[in-house]
């Protein structure tokens, strides 16, 4: 009797097309782009996820996370992300997506995500939501997306910020009893991805600026580099380390050069006259001006490959 192995774990080659894999790269270029569609974007790339691994009643199964993992790895995002995504686009259907479109109020991707997963829930909530049957689940889910409608709803509303939403449903603003936590905890517990989530949700609120964290690494490496010298100063750590950059960080440095890498791609791709019909005189010098940087860059990369320089910036 043999084993039975399920289909996404056969060493048959992916199980999802290289069209897939276009479309999600496109999607994630366009999600570092066009910061103020990112809702829509990352919805896109979680239905997308959803076509590759469908959602089923249980938990994953070691095969599905393995196949949200390439595929993750393929388009250029992290494997938590895809998750992220994927239950943020399971959790918000098609009549949810029409109302928020159809609505007059901004509601941001972190509000959409916190209505559809409970993501700044406190963990011992979160944790028994986990065990509860998926009817119940799904109610509780409900009732979030009924506090969102009806906040949509309240006269001369414009917006509605995450940290509103967090405190409508009784999120805390930083995971695992927040404000009890000292700023030498925080400061300490900052590697953990939930703990930087809200830290900068919570004092960073305006849109645009934790956007602007997600979206380059490299913001969130000077900070860390600051905040590990302020606790260097004042003797929080110890002899932790605080300035060393975890695997996770460099991980997420890799994804976004392959990033990059596929912006460029993208824009070599497009014909001239496409790009003459697009753009002005203004940005068409500036694009040559970029050109004729791309050039010399390549030519320093390439004498840096040659010469084993590997720390050339």
């Amino acid at each position: 009797m043999t084993d039975w192995i399920e289909p996404c774990a056969r060493e048959t080659g992916p199980a999802y097309s290289s069209e897939q894999v276009e479309l999600g790269r496109k999607l994630v270029a366009r999600d570092d782009l066009l910061t103020s569609e990112k809702q829509r974007t990352r919805l896109e790339i979680g239905d997308l996820l959803l076509d590759v691994a469908p959602m089923g009643n249980e938990e994953p199964s070691s095969g599905s996370r393995e196949l949200i993992r390439a595929f993750a790895a393929d388009i250029g995002m992290t494997a938590e992300m895809a998750r992220e995504y994927r239950g943020v686009a399971a959790g918000c259907d098609s009549a949810l997506r029409q109302v928020l479109a159809e609505s007059d109020v901004t509601v941001s991707y972190s509000v959409v995500r916190e209505a559809a997963l409970g993501f700044s829930l406190p963990k011992e909530t979160r944790e028994a939501e986990n065990v509860l049957g998926r009817e119940e689940r799904q109610r509780r889910r409900q009732d979030r997306w009924e506090v969102l409608l009806r906040m949509l709803q309240e006269p001369g509303r414009r917006r509605v910020t995450a940290q509103e939403f967090r405190a409508a449903i009784g999120a805390r603003p930083i995971p695992n009893s927040a404000s009890a936590m000292t700023a030498e905890k925080i400061v300490e517990q900052l590697d953990r991805p939930d703990v930087r989530s809200a830290v900068m949700a919570s004092v960073m609120e305006p849109a645009f600026l934790v956007e602007a964290f997600a979206a380059d690494p490299m913001v969130e490496l000077k900070i860390r580099d600051s905040l590990a010298q302020v606790a260097q100063v004042a003797q929080v750590t110890g002899s932790r380390e605080s300035a060393s950059v975890p695997e996770e960080t460099d991980e997420r440095l890799v994804l976004q050069f392959r990033r990059r890498v596929n912006l460029l791609y993208g824009l070599v791709e497009m014909h001239p006259e496409q790009i003459i019909n697009i753009a002005d005189e203004d940005m068409l010098n500036d694009l040559e001006k970029a050109c004729e940087g791309v050039v010399q860059w390549a030519q320093r990369l390439h004498s840096a490959r040659t010469s084993g320089q590997a720390d050339v910036r």
